[in-house]
């Protein structure tokens, strides 16, 4: 059943990068997907309830921060054990799915992806708005270094 559930995974992952890759628009480049792809995995992971691979994708030091509300976590320690408490089982992750992602490039290696969301739990509906600072590693990964996010009506971006 482990092995099925993995294969979902990289079909929806194989799924999602010819999508990006045959609709003009979406990624005006490759690197561009990467990062698109980069955030996509957050979403899949997230919603298999896979709290390991959601967290893979963020920086693995002190240097991560993270930022929601009034709320400032500093280091992926930190990050790890609010995200572990506060969602402890894939009932309490429920679902969330990126309804907009644009991603800006700031070099060759740094890039910051933006949108929205909606995350479906089981008390509340929460829409808001993210934004995600990466920097590709030296293994090509795209990593985050920097996460906020926002809860509310969500504000049209351009």
């Amino acid at each position: 059943m482990r092995t099925l559930h993995r294969h979902s995974v990289q079909y929806l992952l194989f799924a999602c990068l010819v999508a990006l890759d045959c609709s003009p628009g979406l990624a005006q480049n490759n690197v561009e997907a990467d990062v698109t792809t980069a955030i996509l995995t957050l979403e899949i992971s997230w919603n298999s309830g896979d709290m390991t691979a959601y967290l893979a994708q963020y920086q693995q030091d002190d240097t991560l921060s993270l930022t929601f509300g009034n709320t400032v976590v500093k280091g992926w320690e930190a990050l790890d054990t609010l995200f572990r408490a506060s969602y402890p089982d894939p009932i309490a992750m429920g679902r969330f799915t990126l309804e907009r992602v644009d991603v800006r490039m700031l070099s060759d290696d740094i890039a910051v992806a933006y949108g929205n969301f909606t995350h479906l739990f089981p008390h509340e509906t929460v829409k808001g708005g993210f934004s995600h600072v990466l920097k590709r590693n030296d293994q090509g990964q795209w990593i985050i270094q920097h996460e906020r996010t926002s809860r509310g009506e969500t504000i049209k971006m351009q």
